[in-house]
C-alpha cells in the first residue's frame, strides 16, 4: 500500500512538475511583494514621523519667540500642510492639522483655526486628539463670539468622550461658566455639582466647589 502511495505521488510530481515550479515561483513573488510593501510602508511612516517631529520643534521655537515672525509661520504652515495631505488620518497627519489650528489661532485667523481643529478632532476621534482638538474648537468659537456654538462644543467634549478625556472637567467648567453668564444659574449650579461629584480629583472640581459656595 505504501509503495502504491509513493508511486502515485512520484507520478503526480512528474506529471505536474512544471506547474508546481510555476506555483512555487508565484508564491515566492507574492511573498516578496508583500515584504517590499511592508518595508516601504514602514519607511514612509518613519519619514512622516521624523517630519512632524522636526516641524513641531520649529513650531515650539516660533511660539516661544517674543516676536513671532510671520514669514516663519507661513513656512511652518506650508510644511504642515504637506504632512497633513500625505498623512491624512495617520498620527503625523492629524498632528499637522492640530498644529495648523494652533498657529492660525495665534495669528487670530479664527475661521481657519476652527476648521483645522474640527478636522483634527474628527480624524483623531479614536485618539487623544479627538477631545483635545474639539476643546480647542470650542475655545475658538468663543474667540469668534459664537457663545452658543462654543457651549455646544464644550458639551460635546463631555458627551462624546466622557471621563476618558483629560479635557472633560475643563469642558464642563466652561459649560457652567457660559450658562452662568447667560443667566441660567440653576443649570450652572447643576453642572458645577456634576463636575465636583464626577471629577473629584480634578483641579476644576475644586474650582467648581469654590464657585458653588458663592451662589445664593
Amino acid at each position: 500500500r505504501n509503495e502504491k502511495i509513493e508511486q502515485g505521488f512520484t507520478k503526480f510530481i512528474h506529471t505536474y512538475r512544471n506547474l508546481l515550479i510555476w506555483i512555487g515561483i508565484a508564491l515566492i513573488a507574492i511573498i516578496l511583494v508583500v515584504w517590499l510593501t511592508i518595508v516601504v510602508v514602514d519607511k514612509n511612516k518613519l519619514k512622516s514621523q521624523v517630519a512632524i517631529d522636526n516641524v513641531e520643534q520649529s513650531y515650539n521655537n516660533w511660539i516661544l519667540s517674543e516676536e513671532k515672525d510671520t514669514q516663519e509661520a507661513s513656512s511652518i504652515k506650508e510644511e504642515l500642510l504637506v504632512i497633513s495631505k500625505k498623512g491624512k488620518s495617520s498620527y503625523p497627519g492629524i498632528k499637522a492639522e492640530y498644529l495648523l489650528g494652533l498657529i492660525s489661532y495665534e495669528q487670530k485667523l479664527y475661521d481657519d483655526a476652527l476648521d483645522y481643529f474640527l478636522n483634527a478632532s474628527e480624524k483623531g476621534r479614536k485618539s487623544y486628539f479627538g477631545s483635545l482638538a474639539l476643546f480647542n474648537a470650542a475655545v475658538t468659537k468663543e474667540a469668534l463670539n459664537d457663545t452658543q456654538g462654543a457651549l455646544e462644543l464644550y458639551q460635546s467634549v463631555y458627551d462624546r468622550f466622557s471621563s476618558n478625556a483629560a479635557e472633560a472637567p475643563k469642558a464642563l467648567f466652561s459649560v457652567a461658566r457660559i450658562h452662568e453668564s447667560n443667566g441660567d444659574i440653576e443649570l450652572a449650579k447643576a453642572i458645577l455639582q456634576q463636575l465636583a461629584d464626577e471629577f473629584s480629583h480634578s483641579e476644576y472640581a475644586k474650582l467648581a466647589e469654590a464657585r458653588l459656595v458663592l451662589f445664593p
